[in-house]
């Protein structure tokens, strides 16, 4: 029987079936290659589209409010501003990088709580304009005005006072016309205290005043009235250097007064100071945690303290180191 050979020959194209498949091979192999790369890149895109906004990046946010004209500086160390992460898609295009964007700027405005710090929310200090009248916020919810009075320095706790410090205002010179409020001026015990206790104490008349030693009648008028400036130099504003209210930076050190008290009040508080003659004031400083409690007049019959054993001192019978 005859054995029929395979058929190794070049094909009617002139190429050997081997080499025709190996080059089928490589095609398809090349074409697979394509497929794979092209859906990975199709992928790729719809998985970038769907989840490239969910990145989260770095930004600073306003963590506690930050008051106009707050440096940038302060901002870090009190922790007014922090740093955070959020996603990408909430990111603004102006948001600042680091804390040295804002580095020697002031803030503009007041910013609120988990605002985005942006570039235009600080400026130099010397393009934000800032009036007296920024200072008169409210106080438990109520508007506020500035009013000023003149003192010497005895009547103004011989020129001690400082913008920002707290006073108890005195009237005197009531004596002759004093109205009957409070057992008419407080009874036994008004001038230990403040509170009205025994008979009514009639007032002593013009002439009896002349002839006592209490000869003027003293009450007080408001009691912890806060200072908004001394002369021209106001309270400052967090972040802000050591200015007069004309823009000009106050000299450094113990500086004389003039004895011109400007304060911050209630429009009718401002009514009742203005209505009094400057002569009559009479000013006390008082400390930060200074607790106001009611004040009674003189009692003109009573003993003087130095007489009376519950008093003695002005601290009591003990003094200013008794218990």
């Amino acid at each position: 029987m005859a054995t029929v050979a395979a058929d190794t020959g070049p094909s009617k194209k002139g190429f050997p079936v081997g080499s025709r498949r190996t080059l089928i091979t490589i095609a398809a192999v090349a074409v697979g290659a394509l497929a794979v790369f092209l859906i990975y890149g199709y992928t790729s895109s719809v998985k970038d589209e769907a989840f490239g906004d969910a990145e989260r990046v770095k930004v600073f946010v306003v963590s506690e409010t930050v008051p106009k004209g707050t440096y940038g500086e302060e901002t870090r160390t009190a922790e007014l501003i922090v740093e955070t992460e959020v996603p990408k898609r909430f990111y603004p295009e102006n948001a600042i990088r680091t804390f040295d964007d804002i580095a020697g700027k002031v803030a503009v405005g007041d910013l609120a709580v988990n605002q985005f710090v942006t570039t235009d929310m600080f400026a130099d200090p010397s393009t934000v304009q800032t009036t007296f009248s920024d200072r008169l916020e409210k106080i438990n919810g109520e508007d506020q005005v500035a009013i000023s009075i003149q003192v010497d320095q005895v009547r103004g706790v011989a020129g001690l006072l400082q913008p920002g410090d707290f006073v108890n205002i005195m009237a005197t010179g009531l004596c002759p016309s004093a109205p009957d409020v409070d057992n008419n001026f407080g009874g036994a015990g008004g001038a230990a205290g403040g509170e009205s206790e025994g008979e009514a104490v009639e007032a002593p008349d013009e002439d009896d005043c002349e002839r006592i030693f209490l000869h003027t009648h003293t009450r007080y008028i408001y009691q912890k009235a806060q200072i908004l400036a001394m002369d021209q130099t106001p309270v400052q504003l967090p972040g802000e250097a050591n200015t007069a209210a004309d823009g000009s930076e106050a000299e450094s050190g113990p500086v004389q007064s003039s004895g011109l008290v400007t304060f911050i009040v209630p429009a009718y508080a401002a009514q009742l100071i203005a209505s009094l003659e400057p002569a009559q004031i009479y000013l006390s400083l008082v400390g930060q945690d200074y607790q106001p409690v009611p004040q009674g007049g003189i009692d003109w019959t009573a003993p003087l303290p130095a007489e009376d054993p519950d008093q003695l001192t002005p601290y009591g019978p003990a003094g200013p180191g008794g218990e």
